[in-house]
């Protein structure tokens, strides 16, 4: 990609200072809204699986999260259903480094404040904590990471206040940014790489080793947090050792070694192998296992094509609840074979190869669409390279129609990513649900 600014006398506005400060009011704006839901924390499966070996860490100093002989139970592992037994013992299927980083904060909170998950009075406090510092600190990040990205991509400040509102206000990345999950940080970590990948390919960022390093750290973090979308940064990775190889090798390694030896030697010292517990089909079915007869969302066996249609454009189908990245591929259609993006095309390729290859992955393996959550919770991570993809169509907006066509799309975009804030996790509350297809499956007395 390259800075694609078209408009007529677009290099001399970008002195204009309006819509820098515009920019960052729309990221500040966007992190005090994240912070006001704060008040509604959810203690779910994502959070419970994670406290329960946050406890079991810090009170009884092992990775179990079973209390066997007779013991009072993990209040949180009986709170979960996301939980394996390995050699007789249960085990929380999340990888390894976010609880690891919630087991520190909670050490700290435990020995300064004497905040006591024992007692239910802290589970709020506690989690509340945590939601700042790991999901919306980093979604402030990655907000600030997609704004140089776009800076470096558009060279008219004013052409960027458009993708920059509909990342920010019209996807589902702020409403998860609400309650704690791995998806927040490990998309701030994406779009930090991205950065990266797109200043040093494009020259206009010099391959300095702090920056291959950020890379290698930003890289590693997706990889541990939210393993599907390494193939995003694992395809940067590709382009930035195309472009340098020695260097991008090298720095971008050391970057990336620390966090991998934290992930993969917890991971052998806890279940015997390196692989993620999601490839150990056979740990979930133990016998009290909520896997071994799943019920509601979890129990669905749709076809593959019914799976993609509704993952894409039905009840949870990000284009529908989110039109205004359908610029993405409607930018690939029209746009990206233009002449003066010639230099974009790789990247374009790139980015519209690998997000099919996410959802072609997610169509073949899963069948509950992310869970009892609010849209198609994997395709997440895709929404940064949409709205990026989509920049052509952004900066060609101009005649009314095409503004009210936009403004029709950022609405609805907008609606969703509302209702998506006020609960990301529930089922089957999506307005497409209400009002278009339904709910996916008969709930019991319905």
């Amino acid at each position: 990609m390259k800075c694609a600014d078209t408009a007529p006398g677009g290099a001399a506005c970008c002195g204009l200072e309006w819509p820098r400060l515009a920019a960052w009011l729309l990221v500040a704006g966007s992190f005090v809204y994240v912070l006001t839901a704060l008040h509604a924390v959810v203690l779910g499966d994502s959070a419970a699986s994670r406290l329960a070996t946050v406890m079991s860490l810090v009170h009884e100093g092992t990775w179990y999260i079973d209390r066997p002989g007779g013991a009072e139970p993990n209040p949180f592992e009986q709170r979960t259903i996301d939980k394996v037994e390995v050699d007789g013992r249960i085990l929380s299927t999340k990888p390894p480094v976010l609880p690891l980083a919630m087991t520190a904060e909670y050490a700290v909170l435990h020995a300064l404040l004497g905040w006591d998950l024992r007692d239910p009075a802290y589970w709020k406090p506690v989690l509340q904590f945590m939601i700042v510092t790991l999901c919306i600190v980093p979604y402030a990040i990655g907000c600030v990471f997609f704004l140089w990205l776009l800076e470096l991509l558009i060279a008219d400040p004013r052409q960027r206040l458009i993708p920059l509102a509909a990342l920010l206000f019209g996807t589902q990345l702020p409403g998860f940014a609400t309650q704690l999950n791995n998806h927040t940080p490990a998309i701030a970590a994406l779009i930090a790489a991205l950065y990266f990948t797109v200043g040093i390919w494009s020259g206009r960022l010099a391959p300095s080793r702090p920056r291959l390093v950020g890379f290698g750290v930003a890289a590693a973090l997706v990889f541990t947090l939210d393993m599907p979308l390494t193939l995003f940064v694992g395809v940067a990775g590709l382009g930035l050792i195309w472009k340098h190889p020695v260097r991008a090798a090298i720095w971008g390694g050391a970057g990336m070694l620390p966090i991998l030896a934290v992930h993969f030697g917890a991971m052998l010292y806890v279940t015997g192998s390196p692989l993620p517990i999601q490839m150990h089909k056979a740990w979930y079915l133990f016998e009290s296992s909520a896997w071994r007869n799943p019920g509601g969302i979890d129990a669905l066996n749709e076809p593959w094509g019914t799976y993609l249609f509704h993952s894409t454009f039905g009840r949870y189908g990000i284009f529908l609840l989110y039109p205004a990245l359908l610029a993405g591929p409607v930018a690939l259609v029209c746009c990206a074979w233009r002449r003066e993006y010639a230099a974009a095309r790789a990247g374009y390729a790139a980015a519209a190869l690998s997000i099919a290859v996410l959802y072609a992955y997610y169509v073949k393996s899963t069948n509950n669409y992310g869970g009892a959550a609010y849209g198609f919770r994997w395709g997440m991570g895709s929404m940064p390279l949409l709205v990026l993809m989509g920049i052509p169509v952004f900066q060609r907006i101009r005649r009314p129609w095409a503004w009210g066509l936009f403004a029709l799309a950022m609405g609805v975009s907008a609606y969703s990513a509302w209702e998506c804030y006020r609960a990301p996790w529930g089922d089957s509350h999506e307005w497409t649900c209400r009002l278009l297809f339904g709910p996916p499956y008969l709930k019991p007395g319905g």
